[in-house]
């Protein structure tokens, strides 16, 4: 089992200007001839983690971090212009600024519904896609996450409860949250952010369950926000429909690594996807949705190191 290739501090980091005022913050490593991948972080809104680079091959890679809309070190922190559109959009921006006319699109959970919005909007930019923990943004993934029926209701009943507020669907508890989260009341606003943090946790991780820190208390406040933002109604509807394609993937070198037993994502609609596509599927068992661990990382460094095979 290995941690990935070596981490060494990025060849550069820079902020681009978006648009509507926004700027995204970018960090560039590897080898700057070398094949380009960008990497779409998960979420929506965790920022970019710089030990992704990791699991790409730097003599081989020129890897592109960026932190979306409203994260991390990007900015402004708001909602305003903040859109799955936009965000296709920024990505497009980012290749004409970096000279780039064809990348790899690589990305996790959130990461990965990013990377097939942007193929399904931009396929002649995309030379190939590596795809992980996918979250396909079918309608019924709600329900799965947030409704009284889901995985987390099922699996833990207990801690439904608190979290749900007693409402009847996951409609109802979207809005809820949203509007506790966008509300004037900052104590509202960091206890709803401290609940939904905690059921996200526990769904992704299980018995791992990340403690929470004060120093966290802004930027779990800031990702609940912008997950429940892209969950709205408005923003939802720009990702539905981003697994049906007019043809089919077979042409596009593609890469796509699940857990049987991941609670966020689920695995039934990855594995008709991949199927669909004739894209390389890999199965891991045990996993759930931790992509930072051993297992995870060792295939997505596998389907890294093919995905240059078939490149070249």
């Amino acid at each position: 089992m290995s941690l990935g290739y070596e981490f060494k501090a990025a060849r550069q980091s820079f902020h681009l200007a978006v648009g509507q005022g926004a700027q995204i913050h970018v960090e560039e490593y590897g080898c700057e001839q070398g094949v380009p991948v960008v990497v779409c972080h998960g979420g929506p809104g965790a920022g970019l983690v710089p030990s992704m680079s990791c699991l790409f091959n730097p003599r081989k890679y020129r890897i592109i971090l960026f932190s979306q809309r409203g994260c991390g070190l990007s900015s402004p922190d708001s909602l305003v212009h903040n859109s799955p559109t936009h965000l296709v959009d920024d990505i497009h921006l980012l290749l004409n600024h970096l000279g780039i006319e064809k990348s790899v699109i690589a990305g996790g959970s959130w990461g990965a519904t990013l990377a097939l919005l942007f193929y399904q909007s931009h396929p002649e930019r995309v030379s190939g896609l590596i795809l992980w923990a996918s979250f396909l943004a079918e309608t019924s993934d709600l329900a799965w996450l947030y409704g009284p029926h889901g995985a987390g209701a099922q699996f833990y009943p207990e801690l439904y409860l608190d979290f749900s507020h007693g409402l009847n669907s996951e409609s109802e508890i979207l809005q809820y949250y949203y509007q506790s989260l966008t509300g004037a009341d900052e104590l509202e606003q960091h206890k709803a952010a401290q609940l939904w943090m905690a059921w996200e946790s526990k769904l992704a991780l299980g018995t791992r369950t990340r403690l929470a820190h004060i120093e966290q208390a802004h930027s779990d406040v800031q990702q609940a926000k912008i997950m429940c933002h892209f969950f709205q109604k408005d923003n939802f509807s720009q990702l539905c429909g981003i697994a049906q394609f007019k043809e089919l993937l077979c042409h596009l070198p593609c890469w796509l690594i699940h857990s049987r037993d991941d609670l966020v994502c689920r695995y039934a609609p990855v594995q008709r996807f991949a199927k669909e596509h004739k894209a390389q599927f890999y199965v891991l068992e045990n996993a759930g949705h931790a992509q930072r661990e051993g297992d995870y990382m060792d295939a997505i460094i596998r389907a890294s190191d093919l995905m240059l095979c078939r490149l070249h």
